[in-house]
């Protein structure tokens, strides 16, 4: 999973730990701010067994039953 983080120049050093603390690894970091914004992008790579499908079933499990 991708996902682009855009955070206010001051937080984009924080943001991007809090990232990396959650296990993402981080790629096109952009630091220099345009209009005020910075960005990078977080990547998670999500394992075969852990597929979307058993991600969205999982709380519809606990719903159904």
């Amino acid at each position: 999973m991708r996902i682009r983080v855009i955070t206010t120049a001051y937080l984009f050093e924080k943001r991007k730990q809090q990232h990396i603390a959650r296990g993402y690894r981080i790629e096109d970091e952009r630091p220099i701010p345009v209009n005020g914004f910075c960005s990078f992008v977080a990547v998670s790579e999500i394992p075969d067994s852990d597929g979307v499908r058993d991600l969205v079933a999982q709380p519809l499990d606990g719903v159904l039953r």
